[in-house]
C-alpha cells in the first residue's frame, strides 16, 4: 500500500495553475505538478546553485514561497 503526504500551495498559485491547464490534458493541479516534477527529475539539464537561488528568489517575490 502506498503512503502519501500533503504539500501545501498558496490558493492563488493553485488558481493560476488551474487557469494555465484549462486547455491541457491534465485532470487536476496534482496531475500537472506530478508531471512537471517527474519531467524535471528525468531531465539531463541541471541548474546551478546560482540559478536555483534566482528561481527561489523570484518565487518568494511572487508570494509562492516563504
Amino acid at each position: 500500500m502506498s503512503e502519501y503526504t500533503t504539500i501545501s500551495l498558496r490558493k492563488e498559485f493553485v488558481a493560476d495553475v488551474e487557469e494555465y491547464i484549462e486547455e491541457e490534458p491534465f485532470g487536476s493541479v496534482k496531475e500537472f505538478v506530478k508531471h512537471v516534477v517527474v519531467r524535471e527529475m528525468e531531465s539531463d539539464d541541471e541548474i546551478g546553485e546560482a540559478e536555483a537561488k534566482q528561481i527561489a528568489r523570484k518565487l518568494r517575490e511572487l508570494g509562492y514561497m516563504e
